[in-house]
């Protein structure tokens, strides 16, 4: 697709559709800068976005993605492009998992380390005493309510909100487990 081909379209489509740039932005759910961008062929919407800007404009979304009105009757099966539309989308969540993941794996390795920097063993005894890791805890209970938030709006969450209660949770069975395993030794 080209960028100022694409961006004119969207333009001419708005204006014959009496819109201004601020209109078709709180149709689609995005800034009217967004739609400045676009239509100056300074870059596409989100993938996200597509099918809500073909509907917001009155086209296909074959035609927005070629940027030109079909003139004959063309059958072009939208659930095949829709279909692709969630392949690319499911493409983008699967990148946000891996991100997820991997800032869910940090937080719960810096938990630990805190955790066992805040023991405070006694080898005479056998003893030890230790903080709740909240280094853990606090992120999880704000995925946790991050996650509702989504809920809320409708979007699609996942497993945050399961992430967010192994982040609370883990940390205080492994610290349990710890002085389970001490008294076992000890007794």
């Amino acid at each position: 697709m080209d960028a100022n081909k694409f961006g004119c379209f969207v333009a001419e489509r708005r204006k014959e559709l009496k819109m201004t740039q601020k209109d078709l932005a709180t149709k689609i759910q995005v800034t009217d800068k967004a739609v400045s961008k676009w239509e100056r062929g300074l870059g596409f919407p989100d993938i996200n976005t597509i099918e809500y800007l073909a509907d917001a404009l009155n086209v296909s979304i074959m035609e927005l993605m070629k940027s030109e009105r079909e003139t004959e009757n063309v059958t072009i099966d939208e659930a095949v492009v829709v279909e692709v539309l969630d392949m690319a989308e499911k493409e983008v969540q699967k990148k946000q998992t891996r991100i997820l993941t991997i800032l869910v794996v940090t937080t719960f390795l810096c938990a630990l380390v805190d955790m066992l920097q805040s023991i405070d063993w006694n080898a005479k005894e056998l003893a030890m005493s230790a903080k709740i890791p909240y280094t853990a805890i606090i992120p999880g209970f704000v995925t946790i309510i991050v996650s509702i938030i989504y809920k809320l709006k409708g979007e699609k969450t996942d497993n945050l909100i399961s992430i967010g209660i192994c982040m609370v949770i883990i940390p205080i069975i492994l610290l349990m487990g710890i002085f389970l395993v001490l008294g076992l030794i000890a007794g």
